[in-house]
């Protein structure tokens, strides 16, 4: 339940604009799946204390807990939710940017308009504009285009991150192999098993596997970008506002 609301804004977001330019879909799109991965990928680690399990010399629940926390030192679901949340951030920031020039592209047609409606037709005319689609050229909005690639660079970032945090930090600690453990509080030794670790590695790859895609997505369609754009502007010596 808690997923299908979180897709519903997504999901109108990205159909209900009116304001459209370049690939806006197909990250929205991306957002989306991910989404969907996400909530797939956290069903085996909703249960991760209890298939901690262990054995040992005078072995308590305490002292598995000890040896839970010394295993499990870095979060993980939250790191995942961290990472989407930084997607749909960057998502939004292009967004906020085109509602802006949006609306200040409304504002300038009014004034030209100003000359030729009275004040009472001047409501009308605001109202009719305000609803058409708006589709964004980036050669013309070379400014916008700037914002873009860097929103474009940002998620490569995050991704490249988000990469790091999965094969660096989590898939370490996900092992049908026992683990030793002796802390302070319980010398031990102890040792001690995950359960289900087949599920819970076809999580990271799962994830790992989306976050690559979205990396090399990142990669050839900001190249894209700049040189159809971009370079195509300066080559031609347009003036592009």
């Amino acid at each position: 339940m808690a997923m299908v609301t979180g897709l519903i804004p997504i999901l109108r977001t990205a159909l209900e604009a009116t304001t459209d330019y370049t690939g806006r879909t197909m990250w929205f799109g991306f957002a989306v799946v991910r989404l969907l991965a996400l909530y797939v990928s956290e069903l085996p680690w909703s249960k991760l204390d209890l298939d901690f399990v262990c054995r040992g010399n005078e072995s308590s629940e305490f002292c598995r807990k000890a040896c839970f926390s010394q295993h499990f030192n870095v979060p993980v679901v939250s790191m995942w939710n961290s990472a989407y949340i930084f997607f749909v951030a960057s998502l939004l920031l292009m967004e906020l940017f085109t509602s802006q020039l949006r609306h200040n592209l409304i504002k300038d047609t009014v004034r030209k308009k100003m000359t030729q409606c009275d004040g009472a037709l001047l409501g009308a005319w605001s109202s009719e504009l305000a609803h058409k689609d708006l589709v964004l050229d980036f050669h013309q909005q070379r400014a916008l285009l700037l914002l873009y690639l860097l929103c474009i660079l940002l998620r490569l970032l995050g991704e490249l991150s988000f990469l790091y945090m999965l094969f660096w930090w989590h898939l370490p600690l996900v092992s049908s192999d026992p683990i030793h453990c002796s802390t302070p509080l319980c010398p031990g030794p102890f040792m001690c098993l995950l359960r289900f670790p087949a599920e819970k590695l076809m999580s990271l790859y799962l994830l790992g596997s989306l976050s690559a895609i979205l990396a090399l997505v990142c990669i050839l369609f900001g190249l894209y970008s700049f040189f159809h754009y971009l370079a195509n502007c300066r080559t031609r010596q347009e003036q592009c506002v």
